[in-house]
């Protein structure tokens, strides 16, 4: 063993000692550095960098194989990065196994050994995860229990708690060890809205008081932007983006986090730029130059009452070559007809079939038109932002 690799393992070892005793959690900063992963000739992961700060919670986005559990794993040692670099507070983790990292972990699924009751499944995590005494062991995990809602329910066996209940246990068991490096995947995947919107807000509100730094892997776009202090979007092994929820939505980086950000998403349509000008079906805008396409949020957009003639160019099939001319002030200007309005507590989102294809706009509950109203899609030159073909986003 060399004495670099000699002195990385104590390190590692000395945070987990230091983290073993005591209800204080100091969390550690996580630097990733071109991290790769490859399963025979399956890429989950490219080239993937970035830097985590001590006690920040990072929501890890994207659908599923976009490598967000793969990225997981490798950071509690339970997969072997085929390239780069992984590092917990500057000490390289190549060499130190998974029990000595100083990592809690929260699976999809509750793990609970059935024959514990709540109480104990945290007691013996601490005891023999922690080499905590008894008591200190069931003290800590008597008090993460009552944080977590459930102190009541410590004396039950998991087959007597409903899957909340058991999920609660699942994510306190982790949590009671105190680590300095917190690892959640999709650990609300199985429980209904109300519930997972309940339970986000809780390990949020523990994260925060214990200090540890936090990834949370989910799919689900919501639940990131209300967890994450920042969210890392991936897509296909690749970080598309690393920035706060604001910027996710206000400064998408590429088209794919600008379509899978947003319910609805970010309209998008595809078009052939010119002298200047970006030429779409029924419409043309002006634009950067090497726009291939261009975007705008439903809540952007406006929709006002158009004549019969506008529904019938939205419904004929799209020109090659749009006669529309670009707005002197770059605004979007698109003919349409109305298909239906889906109605989200104040507001009603309605779908428009356009040339350009179908656009979702947002709109007070009580402005919806009827089905198969002509209407005009408009939108402020400051509301548009413009992909390039390989679906960068271009400056404007």
């Amino acid at each position: 063993m060399t004495a670099e690799l000699a002195s990385s393992r104590a390190t590692g070892q000395g945070a987990a000692a230091a983290a073993g005793g005591g209800a204080g959690t100091s969390g550690i900063p996580i630097e990733m550095v071109g991290l790769c992963r490859d399963f025979g000739s399956v890429r989950a992961l490219v080239d993937v960098s970035m830097s985590v700060a001590a006690g920040e919670i990072v929501a890890l986005l994207g659908p599923s194989g976009s490598g967000k559990s793969t990225l997981l794993r490798i950071c509690a040692g339970l997969e072997q990065p085929s390239a780069g670099r992984l590092l917990f507070a500057g000490v390289d983790q190549a060499d130190i196994p998974p029990h000595q990292r100083d990592v809690a972990m929260v699976f999809q699924h509750f793990a609970l050994y059935p024959h514990l009751t709540a109480l104990e499944n945290l007691t013996l995590a601490l005891r023999y995860g922690r080499g905590m005494r008894r008591a200190e062991a069931v003290a800590r995990a008597q008090e993460t229990l009552d944080m977590l809602g459930i102190g009541a329910l410590a004396r039950r066996r998991p087959a007597q708690m409903s899957g909340g209940q058991r999920q609660r246990v699942a994510i306190g068991r982790a949590l009671a060890r105190r680590a300095r490096v917190v690892l959640l995947d999709e650990p609300m995947s199985g429980l209904d809205a109300k519930l997972r919107v309940e339970l986000r807000v809780e390990i949020v509100a523990l994260l925060r008081r214990l200090g540890s730094t936090a990834l949370f892997v989910t799919h689900d776009q919501a639940e990131a932007m209300a967890v994450g202090d920042r969210v890392a979007v991936l897509n296909a092994g690749r970080l598309e983006q690393l920035g706060t929820p604001d910027e996710i939505y206000d400064r998408p980086a590429t088209r794919f986090v600008a379509t899978f950000v947003g319910s609805p998403p970010m309209n998008v349509a595809d078009g052939t730029w010119a002298d200047g000008t970006l030429r779409c079906p029924g419409f043309a805008v002006r634009a950067p130059a090497g726009a291939a396409a261009v975007g705008a949020r439903p809540e952007e957009l406006t929709l006002t009452p158009a004549d019969a003639a506008s529904a019938a160019r939205a419904d004929a099939p799209a020109p090659a070559a749009p006669a529309a001319a670009a707005p002197a002030d770059g605004s979007l200007r698109l003919p349409g007809a109305v298909v239906v309005a889906e109605r989200l507590g104040a507001e009603r989102v309605v779908y428009v079939r356009t040339p350009a294809g179908a656009f979702a706009v947002r709109v007070p509950a009580d402005g919806a038109a009827d089905s198969g109203a002509p209407v005009v899609l408009a939108a402020p030159a400051s509301a548009l932002t413009f992909f390039a073909a390989d679906g960068t986003r271009l400056a404007t």
